[in-house]
């Protein structure tokens, strides 16, 4: 029975000092964990009207934040199109005044618009035309500073009476 105890003993005080070797080789995604609760706890600064960008070109201007069917917020985005769109937060930093996602463009201009949305803001609107064709031509007003003074064209000398051509005699 001793024999037993002391090959159970041995076996066991194998185990014991091959765990502490065992353990360290799988202990990465522990130190791993840290990084990520440091990361998921920085700030961004999100305004309304700045640039949202994926990992190929711009997205659009930031509109603001809203939660989805799933409880998630994500960025709502106004494309080059005029469409309000959903972005997930994925993959956000901060870049400058923008902001950075891991949503392509491509997603971006697949995605469907958000139902509801106001539209795009009105862009200032343009000089109608005038419907009289016979009216004046508009010219442009100029910087009396920028342009050079002009000086009044010489009024035109009176013509002389010229003799009328005599004949010889």
């Amino acid at each position: 029975m001793t024999i037993k105890t002391v090959l159970l003993a041995g076996a066991a005080a194998a185990f014991m000092t091959a765990a502490p070797a065992m353990a360290q080789e799988t202990t990465p995604a522990p130190a791993a964990a840290p990084a990520a609760a440091a990361s998921s706890q920085q700030s961004l600064s999100l305004n309304p009207g700045s640039s949202v960008a994926g990992p190929d070109g711009e997205l659009g201007k930031l509109e603001g934040v809203q939660s989805n069917a799933e409880g998630k917020q994500e960025l709502t985005v106004r494309g080059a199109d005029g469409q309000l769109r959903a972005v997930p937060l994925s993959g956000i930093r901060q870049e400058g005044t923008g902001v950075v996602v891991a949503y392509t463009k491509a997603e971006f201009d697949a995605a469907a618009p958000i139902p509801g949305a106001p539209p795009a803001p009105a862009a200032a609107p343009a000089p109608a035309p005038t419907s009289d064709p016979m009216a004046e031509p508009t010219t442009e007003p100029t910087d009396p500073a920028t342009t050079e003074p002009t000086t009044p064209a010489p009024a035109p000398a009176p013509e002389a009476a010229t003799p009328a051509p005599t004949e010889p005699q």
